[in-house]
């Protein structure tokens, strides 16, 4: 089984215990099997075993007292917090509440919107943003996002220091006539693990979104990165 992945066996193991602590397996505050129990479910070396328990310690999730054992010290059964939105009410209440964090901008400053798929016309000019999305203290999303020049300068502050999406929705002078988004899952790169605090080569869900004009012109454009665990999709397969 774990032949067939070039992951480094230690996160893999590492990942298969995580799964366990989400699916309850393995309840916040409980003692986790041994080493010698865990030797034969998974069938590895103890040092292997012993690089997947440092990793998990090393995000906190569990916490090894000598003499006592390994306990889960993090509870993650309810990590799945963030439905991605399938429309705009949905994805306006997800956000609205959310801190951010800024970042600085990579590479240069003034360059063109170059958007991942053919979404719509790119205007003149955008101002780009960068900064990492706050969910209980937790960063639960890393965002660039170009905003047309214009509208970012007639609040500059506002939409440097709050989340973007729901101040468009209330603008009365904004016209959104077309939304979309599209979501690939892929992993983490060190940039992307280093701001969410996750593993590199962790999934992600990856996504791209746009809000167009009545003219099919991007007003905003955002890449956003999500971990994977913390993002539940529904849909209503009936729904028109």
């Amino acid at each position: 089984m774990f032949q067939k992945s070039r992951v480094p066996l230690y996160l893999q193991v590492a990942r298969l215990m995580r799964h366990k602590i989400e699916n309850g397996d393995w309840p916040y505050g409980e003692q986790i099997p041994t080493l010698d129990e865990l030797e034969r479910e998974y069938k590895v070396s103890r040092i292997t075993l012993r690089g997947a328990l440092d990793q998990l310690e090393a995000v906190g999730i569990v916490k090894r007292t000598r003499g006592l054992g390994t306990f889960v010290a993090k509870d993650l059964s309810e990590q799945r917090w963030f439905k991605l939105a399938s429309s705009m009410d949905e994805l306006v209440r997800t956000v609205a509440d959310l801190k951010i964090r800024l970042l600085p901008l990579q590479g240069d400053a003034s360059q063109p919107l170059a958007p991942a798929f053919n979404f719509g016309l790119a205007g003149p000019a955008y101002e780009r943003l960068r900064r990492v999305h706050y969910h209980n203290e937790e960063p639960y999303c890393l965002i660039e996002i170009h905003l047309d020049k214009k509208i970012f300068d007639s609040d500059p502050q506002g939409f440097s220091s709050a989340p973007v999406v729901p101040q468009l929705a209330a603008r009365k002078d904004v016209k959104i006539a077309h939304a979309k988004q599209v979501m690939r899952i892929t992993v983490s790169d060190e940039d992307t693990a280093a701001h969410l605090d996750i593993g590199v080569g962790d999934p992600i869900a990856d996504v791209c979104r746009v809000f167009l004009d009545e003219r099919m012109q991007i007003i905003y454009y955002a890449h956003i990165q999500y971990p994977a665990q913390m993002i539940q999709i529904e849909t209503d397969l009936l729904r028109c």
